[in-house]
């Protein structure tokens, strides 16, 4: 695999990750995202592009596609369990939840990034010896 088609996959994942996540609990969970104007799709895009943009941007420190797979789980999975978790419907400002968890994503994905980056290098090293 290449590091375009690996960065094709974090953008098709992160695009989808927030309704998948949403899945387990049944339609009317899944709903709450869903049965909005297009507008509402649009700002939940928009800010989970935080997200797999950072995952992202991650990349370009990397030679290979496998270091991504770090931060692409400590992030997905967070945000996974954030979209899974988040009633929209228990209270009137829930919604700002939905601005705030990508930007609470950053750590754990800044956080595989730089376990990424040593898997990284340590691979290149094991290559060139």
């Amino acid at each position: 695999m290449t590091m375009r088609k690996a960065r094709l996959i974090v953008m098709l994942v992160g695009i989808l990750l927030p309704y998948a996540a949403r899945l387990p609990r049944g339609l009317q969970w899944l709903g709450q995202y869903t049965d909005e104007s297009i507008g509402a799709w649009l700002f939940l895009g928009a800010f989970n592009a935080i997200a797999w943009g950072a995952i992202i941007a991650a990349s370009f420190l990397y030679k290979r596609p496998s270091s991504l797979w770090a931060p692409a789980l400590l992030g997905f999975g967070f945000l996974a369990f954030a979209h899974y978790s988040l009633d929209l419907a228990a209270d009137a400002q829930a919604a700002i939840a939905l601005v705030f968890i990508p930007i609470y994503a950053l750590v754990p994905i800044a956080l595989g990034a730089v376990i990424g980056f040593f898997v990284d290098r340590t691979m290149r090293r094991q290559e060139a010896a």
